[in-house]
């Protein structure tokens, strides 16, 4: 009985010491990444949590930068008998291996240096230690001891007294040729430069004004205000930078805080103030967050990094994730995230890259939290590294370990598909570009692949060619000799679709025609609608893929049947009303049978475009644009003189009633959206209603 007692308390004293002992978190456990569809796709974790260093007597850190071997981080600490917004800059060095090796204090002479609010820290090459006072308007130099130098505040400048904004320097850092760049709050014309005694240079790396609806809207409405007004209206002022780190050729990047379009909010700024990023038109951050409590939350980036290799690491203090970029500016992966476990963050205000690792500074925890990359990241970041350099074939091994771990890392499949192109294997080269829907790439191997089809296959096909050629000639003079009687095709009794395929050709007379004779048939204009509904699914999966990047997975036939059928459907139907007005002649029957069979260009288009886009490639994709605009041309004619020959319009009546046939329609869609979003809050009401009855019920009333 003893020995089972004591067996229970000895599992219950283990059971309790593992519950107590912190788990040691590999990652973060909420990596992903964005496919094609701008859909968000779970990943392994790039990084895992190398150390979370809480001992270096932090207590509310706002920057850190990396010079040499050594981390400068910068720590706000209050002075004793000083008032809350007077504190000083407590400096925390740590060497390679982060431990501790010093700390101290800016000093001015024997007594502390006063700060306001310092929020950022540069050390140059020279050693010399720059912090960007915000609340104290000014830029302050020390040696490397904290020793106070000199100071910089408002630069004296017709440009700058131009401004009425108070002047709040946030961060500092400076080039190999000694100029200081100063980014400054609320400055939107950009970077303001100095020179080392604190005179003004210029602006650098100026930012445009996105152009967005509300912002043409606001210039349109700006053209017919009074003074007055204009200098009440809000201007339209581009969006200020944040942050910013240099690499080792001088590049600048910066982060912006969110736009509307959420396009180059990473910059990559070249000595012209241009930005050479290549993914310019894509957007940087979050895709399609869903608002919280009804408000928009955005991705805001407020601090960046840039590592030996060029990869730019950022970081969001919206949702307190970190998002890593190519040197191009593409997407690798986004990991980290809000919370109290180790890899997440409370108030993370500073990244910095240390070769492979990555550094992450909590001002609320007051800990800088150490990344290292998984086996997963390691290799994305030295196939990423090596397909940026152009050596493709080197890349294959690590992208075919990062498929192995992870087969939905699209860029694993455009990296081997490039290796595979170099090695002129084309048709493995395009089954990994279509797995990474890279239509560009894809269209290039396919290219390379087609010519070699062809030369292998020339001497076959002109064997079939000539066969065929020899048959053609055979019975045609056999025909000619009455041996082999020729038979004509008679579809139909009626003749209906002989009229068919003669307005075909022949729009204008064969509709008239079509309408004296009565040689219409409803079960033709189904085939013809049925026809083009079918052949417009057949581009969206059979489409080359070149011109077409629709899978069975991502497709939706509902839509292609509202946009094909629905829409004939809604323009018969508005047509045929308006045709009231106009004294149409057309019955709502005649009016469907026309309109589908005007159809039948279209059908003849998406047939040739099925095949002709899996044998052209992009270059040659100018051609299939051409055909759409002629066929689709040939449509809206036939359909013209189809409703002009039913109602026996003149062409203006004709012109009159179908814009009056769209404006219906635009108004029918209009009640439509308007039924639905009246159904939708009827049906919450009930909910709602529903709800509370319940609740009622066993509460008591």
């Amino acid at each position: 009985m003893v020995k089972k007692v004591l067996t229970i308390i000895t599992l219950i004293v283990i059971l309790a010491t593992t519950l107590c002992v912190p788990a040691f978190a590999e990652g973060t456990g909420k990596s992903y990444v964005y496919d094609n569809n701008s859909n968000a796709t779970e990943i392994p974790d790039p990084y895992r949590v190398k150390d979370t260093i809480g001992d270096l007597n932090l207590n509310a850190p706002t920057d850190m930068c990396i010079r040499g071997d050594l981390l400068y981080i910068l720590d706000t600490k209050p002075i004793e008998g000083e008032k809350n917004e007077i504190c000083q800059a407590h400096i925390v060095v740590v060497d390679r291996n982060y431990n501790l090796v010093r700390e101290f204090t800016f000093m001015d002479g024997e007594d502390i240096y006063q700060f306001k609010n310092p929020t950022g820290i540069w050390v140059d090459k020279e050693d010399t230690i720059f912090i960007a006072d915000r609340d104290g308007n000014r830029v302050v130099m020390a040696d490397i001891n904290g020793n106070y130098l000199d100071d910089f505040g408002k630069p004296k400048s017709d440009l700058m007294t131009q401004s009425s904004s108070e002047y709040y320097p946030t961060k500092v850092l400076t080039d190999d040729l000694g100029i200081i760049y100063v980014m400054v709050e609320n400055e939107y014309r950009g970077i303001v430069t100095l020179n080392r005694e604190g005179d003004f240079l210029g602006y650098f790396g100026a930012n445009n004004v996105t152009l967005s609806g509300d912002v043409l809207t606001n210039l349109i409405w700006r053209r017919f205000m009074t003074e007055e007004q204009l200098k009440r209206i809000q201007k339209i002022l581009p969006t200020e930078y944040t942050n910013f780190a240099v690499d080792d050729s001088g590049f600048i990047y910066c982060t912006r805080g969110a736009t509307n379009d959420m396009k180059e909010l990473v910059r990559k700024i070249n000595c012209k103030s241009k930005n050479v990023l290549s993914n310019q038109e894509k957007q940087f951050g979050d895709i399609g967050l869903s608002p919280v409590n009804g408000k928009e939350r955005k991705t805001r980036f407020s601090a960046i990094s840039v590592d030996d290799r060029g990869f730019i690491t950022v970081l969001d203090t919206t949702w307190n994730r970190i998002f890593q970029y190519t040197s191009e500016g593409y997407l690798m992966y986004v990991f980290g995230g809000q919370g109290n476990q180790n890899g997440t963050f409370k108030k993370p205000v500073d990244v910095e890259s240390w070769g492979d690792d990555l550094m992450v500074l909590d001002q609320e925890f007051a800990t800088l939290t150490v990344f290292e990359p998984t086996v997963f990241g390691q290799n994305v970041r030295e196939g990423e590294y090596l397909y940026s350099k152009g050596e493709y074939t080197a890349s294959l091994e690590p992208w075919q370990a990062v498929k192995t771990e992870c087969m939905n890392y699209l860029s694993a499949y455009t990296g081997i598909g490039q290796a595979l192109y170099m090695q002129k294997d084309y048709e493995g080269a395009m089954k990994n570009f279509k797995l990474a829907g890279d239509q560009k790439s894809y269209s290039a191997a396919f290219q390379m692949y087609r010519g070699e089809a062809m030369r292998n296959m020339f001497t076959p096909v002109m064997i079939v060619v000539l066969c065929l050629i020899a048959v053609l000639v055979v019975i045609n003079i056999l025909k000619r000799r009455g041996i082999l009687k020729q038979r004509k095709l008679v579809l139909d009794e009626s003749g209906k679709f002989k009229y068919a395929i003669h307005t075909l050709f022949h729009p204008i007379d064969g509709y008239q025609e079509m309408r004296y004779n009565k040689k219409y048939s409803m079960r033709l204009a189904l085939v013809f609608i049925f026809l083009y509904f079918i052949t417009d699914v057949m581009i969206a999966l059979n489409g080359g893929f070149s011109f077409v990047n629709t899978t069975i997975n991502n497709y939706n036939i509902v839509i292609t049947f509202l946009m094909d059928v629905g829409t004939i459907a809604l323009f018969v139907l508005a047509n045929w009303l308006m045709s009231t007005f106009f004294e149409g002649k057309g019955r709502l029957k005649e009016v469907w049978i026309y309109l589908c069979y005007a159809t039948m260009p279209m059908i003849v288009h998406n047939i040739l475009f099925v095949i002709l886009s899996n044998v052209l490639t992009q270059e040659e994709g100018v051609f299939l644009v051409y055909m759409q605009i002629i066929f689709m041309g040939w449509m809206l004619l036939m359909g013209l003189f189809a409703l002009q020959g039913l109602h026996m319009y003149n062409f203006r009546r004709n012109i009159l009633s179908i814009i009056c046939t769209v404006l219906a329609m635009l108004a029918a869609l209009f009640i439509v959206f308007l039924m639905f979003n009246l159904f939708v809050q009827f049906f919450s009401f009930l909910e709602t209603v529903f709800t509370e009855a319940m609740y009622r019920i066993v509460v008591g009333f």
